[in-house]
């Protein structure tokens, strides 16, 4: 019986522990910076994107393995992110933008995902030397990410946990 008792409590204590180390991992993942305590290379770089005025959020946190540094910008009412790693290098750039601004093939393809629900927020994103829109379409109460190519080819959906990230 006693044995019985310190399986059932050491299966409690893993449930416990299984539960919350994965919400504890994310939570350290991205940690808010001051430009002080940004290298001088990323420093420089971000200053073809934007005023140090400009910039409303800097996170350090890790992308793919890497450390790189996130910059929220809000330039002339436009929100956009720009991400940069240490050593200077552009690694993306996500820009909101209006759906009526996104090529005609793409704005298609992300209309005819949406039929029988409706586009929430719409996105350019350049990341590898490549530019891509993503659209976040409320549908059925459920959220989902497309992401597609200027020529309309879907390359990618997620489901959208909460509320999506930006909105225009």
């Amino acid at each position: 019986m006693k044995s019985y008792q310190t399986i059932i409590s050491l299966a409690a204590v893993a449930c416990v522990v299984g539960f919350t180390a994965p919400s504890l991992a994310a939570e350290e993942q991205d940690e808010t910076v001051t430009m002080a305590q940004v290298p001088a290379k990323v420093q420089k770089a971000i200053k073809t994107y934007a005023s140090e005025a400009e910039i409303k959020k800097i996170e350090k946190g890790d992308v793919d393995g890497k450390i790189a540094y996130e910059f929220e910008i809000e330039k002339d009412g436009k929100k956009s992110e720009v991400t940069i790693l240490p050593n200077g290098k552009l690694l993306s750039t996500e820009e909101v933008v209006e759906l009526a601004d996104i090529p005609d093939a793409a704005r298609k393809t992300i209309n005819d995902h949406a039929v029988g629900g409706k586009v929430v927020s719409t996105e350019k994103v350049f990341e590898k030397g490549k530019t891509v829109y993503e659209a976040v379409i409320e549908k059925d109460g459920k959220k989902t990410e497309i992401t597609v190519t200027p020529n309309g080819k879907v390359v990618g959906t997620e489901e959208v946990k909460g509320k999506p990230a930006k909105k225009d």
